[in-house]
């Protein structure tokens, strides 16, 4: 429950505006990095702003036609993720985790480091369930990478058109679903689903695209199948890309399947990729996480993923990290990364939650405090990692941390959380 009102009208930031930052725990660096992300594409919005004076003080938004003030600008979603929407941000907490209400969310998987994280998660939730399910039944599981060749002078919007065109291809037309007379890859190799992750990375090459997929077989594969069905694909893989690129991915680099073993994991192959909280560094990476865990990844060798781009001790000069986010950002915008073929979430029994719902339903705790919405401000734009801070100091119910770096007020535990009661609170 959010005891603030809804913005009326999409917030704007002015010209002028700047901010600064700093970053190391999962939470701390997820915020440090929203902080940067805002900055560069805030400045990015103040650059592209295309304004036309029609005389007489008024201005135009070229592309829309929206009247407005010359002096403003409205940034992009994810730069305004976590920016308050009312007089008081509210702290809820129990005992165990801790977040805030009271703030805008963005819900991009693409492009924001804290709402990523939370809906990657319940992804990955989601396609453990479907595939501890599967197997449970007697089905079996192939794990397929689908990439194509690239290099630095190739934009990541062609790539991604490239990558998400050809495979639509692939699971189209008689060589895939059959006709009359023949039968189609999906019924020979016995395919009755699939799940598609769509995910990106950068390295000396550029932007590498490349698709991760589960395909859900109805019964054990023989080796002699999974190499024939490898085979196959790449042979349409293949004749789709290159009518895209210009360039053929080989068979080697191109298409890669491997088993999912009865462990969810793909034959020993991805271990330790991942540093979570709780987790062993040795711990086994799962077929699921490889799907939808891209929020936790870190690069390899000189490959590095989009979100590394926002850390202040990379590598690359702060000129081109921001202007490959901005790329980034544009060329992920609006594209769909996690999905699941027709009926197979059913099948399962789970739900077709979007992510806006997701970022919602994490709202589950109770309030516990209430900050001063202008103390909330001043924190996420000088030092976001203490707002992380804050969320973990209010996780373990330490109140007096949190007012020592948010001033506001604590509710009692028991109080009975209406939004008449905290509309009290507030008011007091």
């Amino acid at each position: 429950m959010r005891p603030q009102a809804e913005p009326e009208a999409t917030p704007l930031v002015h010209r002028t505006q700047r901010f600064s930052a700093s970053s190391d725990s999962l939470r701390s660096s997820r915020f440090v990095r929203r902080g940067q992300s805002s900055r560069w594409l805030i400045a990015d919005a103040v650059d592209a702003a295309s304004i036309e004076d029609l005389g007489d003080g008024v201005f135009v938004d070229t592309e829309s036609g929206e009247l407005l003030n010359s002096d403003w600008v409205r940034p992009p979603r994810p730069a305004r993720c976590g920016w308050r929407i009312g007089d008081t941000v509210a702290v809820h907490s129990d005992g165990n985790t801790a977040h805030f209400s009271g703030t805008e969310r963005c819900s991009s998987i693409w492009a924001c480091p804290v709402c990523s994280a939370v809906i990657r998660a319940e992804r990955a939730r989601e396609i453990g369930q479907a595939v501890e399910a599967h197997q449970a039944a007697g089905g079996s599981i192939l794990f397929v990478t689908l990439t194509i060749r690239h290099d630095r002078n190739d934009p990541l919007k062609q790539s991604m058109d490239a990558v998400l065109g050809s495979w639509r291809k692939l699971l189209q037309g008689s060589a895939w679903v059959g006709s009359k007379t023949t039968s189609g890859m999906r019924d020979r190799f016995r395919v009755s689903g699939y799940i598609r992750s769509t995910e990106v990375t950068y390295g000396s090459n550029g932007w590498h695209v490349h698709i991760h997929a589960l395909f859900f077989t109805d019964d054990q594969l023989s080796d002699t199948e999974v190499s024939a069905f490898g085979d196959e694909l790449h042979t349409r893989w293949a004749r789709f890309v290159e009518k895209s690129t210009g360039k053929v991915p080989t068979r080697q680099h191109g298409v890669d399947v491997q088993r999912v073993d009865q462990d969810g994991q793909v034959l020993g192959k991805y271990l330790a990729k991942v540093q979570d909280e709780g987790k062993s560094k040795t711990e086994k990476w799962s077929a699921s996480a490889e799907l939808a865990r891209a929020d936790v990844k870190r690069g390899r060798g000189d490959n590095f993923v989009p979100f590394e781009l926002l850390d202040e001790d990379h590598d690359l000069p702060a000129a081109q990290r921001r202007r490959l986010w901005a790329e980034y950002y544009e060329g992920t915008k609006g594209r769909r990364c996690i999905t699941w073929s027709r009926g197979l979430k059913d099948r399962f029994g789970i739900g077709e939650a979007t992510d806006e719902e997701i970022i919602e339903d994490t709202e589950a705790a109770p309030v516990r405090y209430l900050a001063d919405g202008r103390a909330y401000d001043a924190l996420r734009r000088s030092d976001p990692e203490l707002l992380a801070l804050v969320l973990d100091s209010a996780a373990r119910e330490q109140w007096s941390v949190v007012k020592a770096f948010l001033p506001g007020r604590e509710l009692p535990a028991d109080a009975e959380k209406t939004e008449h009661v905290l509309l009290d609170y507030v008011n007091d």
